[in-house]
């Protein structure tokens, strides 16, 4: 009994792909036959196209047109500043100077405090406390600061000290920084 399911089952398999491949024979025949209907030559030639005699009309003589020339645009430098040249100026590095930096231009000069001053032969010193609690004598001509500034005058009660300091152009301008005594009362 089970051999003729077997030969059931494969009967109707065969029979299936017979339809199946008849089926697909007869699309592949359809596609072709209408492919070739595509392809068949047009039997009307193309129409010719007449063309219409134009009458030329005599052009008179161009008139004379000013020509204005064009010009591009033109830098005028007058009064402006070069684009080349950089806004903060380039400095070159000099050749440090070979001598020891003193306790005194460790310090930038707001950080001192003038505590004495004593005037000696006209001359007048001045006794300034560092940050670090360390005091230094100064007299006129004195350098100290970060900037190298130098003691330009004292007085009884205050110092005044120049120091040159570079500007964003790369200028040296002069700051007057003044260390005034603080009397206690």
């Amino acid at each position: 009994m089970n051999n003729s399911l077997y030969f059931k089952a494969s009967s109707s398999r065969s029979v299936r792909t017979a339809r199946s491949f008849k089926l697909l024979i007869t699309l592949t025949i359809l596609i072709f036959v209408f492919s070739l209907h595509g392809c068949k030559k047009d039997s009307t030639p193309p129409k010719t196209k007449t063309v219409a005699k134009v009458e030329t009309q005599v052009q008179p003589p161009p008139v004379e047109t000013l020509k204005i020339e064009e010009q591009g645009y033109i830098y005028e430098p007058r009064g402006r500043p070069d684009p080349f040249i950089p806004l903060i100026a380039l400095t070159k590095e000099k050749e440090k100077e070979r001598r020891a930096v003193g306790t005194l231009e460790g310090y930038d000069i707001t950080e001192f405090k003038l505590i004495a001053t004593a005037q000696r032969g006209g001359k007048y010193y001045g006794l300034l406390v560092a940050p670090d609690n360390k005091s230094y004598t100064v007299r006129e001509g004195t350098i100290l600061g970060l900037h190298k500034g130098r003691v330009e005058k004292m007085t009884g009660d205050k110092v005044v000290i120049i120091e040159y300091i570079k500007n964003y152009k790369g200028e040296l301008k002069p700051r007057e920084t003044i260390l005034k005594l603080h009397k206690e009362e």
